[in-house]
């Protein structure tokens, strides 16, 4: 015979719908910390990246990612408490600066209060097969980045599977903390990367603009979500958290 629930007190009720509405808020914020702000666009000027420095802050996002010529302005932005991490893109979109000068910039991002680099791979040595070259960067890029993340961007769309797979497995070789895949085709890569990096790297998906866009793409591997629409992604998540407390 099936026990029967005791019922609860009015007391009983309130703790609990608290206790629910804590998990539910933990969970969510959970989600949120996986967002990236994509800020890395030129028609993002500093009254805008001040604004959404402090939303970044405030939601609590995963990071926001601009361009190098913007990071010392956004770590004022973000402040010595910032909840957000800074991310300097470097080299988009095709990575075809020089070592040296993706090396230069590197240290400077770090300089000027990056919390982590974000340096597109050498595309066109990729297309080439040149792997030793950049075999070479990528060493040169982990040890410059010091004591910050160290983040690959690969174009994913100029790239066969086979460069995608072999230039991953160089990056966590040579001890890159995380691989960023973009372009419009790159969630059809996520599960072959997880698979060939095993849990050397987190995986960042770009391009995301959904709820749904983001929860397919963690279901496929990604562990941290870019979004030039990270702001509205977060308030949905937490509206819909709402929701399933009432």
């Amino acid at each position: 015979m099936a026990l029967e629930t005791p019922a609860m007190s009015q007391n009983e009720k309130l703790l609990y719908r608290e206790f629910r509405k804590r998990i539910n808020s933990e969970a969510a914020h959970a989600q949120i910390k996986k967002l990236e702000y994509d800020l890395a666009d030129v028609k993002a000027g500093l009254n805008f990246l001040k604004t959404a420095c402090g939303d970044a802050n405030s939601l609590g996002l995963g990071g926001v990612c601009v361009l190098p010529c913007f990071v010392r302005q956004c770590s004022v932005m973000l402040g010595n408490e910032r909840k957000t991490s800074l991310v300097a893109c470097i080299g988009a979109p095709y990575g075809g600066d020089v070592t040296d000068i993706k090396v230069k910039a590197v240290k400077r991002a770090v300089k000027d209060g990056a919390d982590e680099a974000e340096v597109t791979a050498p595309t066109a040595h990729v297309r080439e097969g040149n792997f030793a070259y950049v075999k070479r960067e990528f060493k040169k890029l982990r040890s410059a980045a010091k004591h910050v993340s160290l983040r690959i961007d690969l174009e994913c769309t100029l790239l066969t599977r086979e460069e995608i797979m072999r230039t991953c497995s160089l990056a966590a070789d040579c001890g890159v903390n995380s691989l960023s895949l973009s372009g419009g085709n790159c969630g059809e890569w996520l599960t072959d990367v997880k698979s060939a990096v095993k849990d050397r790297c987190t995986i960042k998906a770009e391009g995301v603009a959904t709820v749904l866009e983001m929860s397919s793409s963690i279901d496929m591997g990604a562990t941290v979500i870019g979004s030039k629409n990270a702001a509205d992604v977060a308030r949905a998540i937490l509206t819909a958290a709402d929701a399933e407390d009432l």
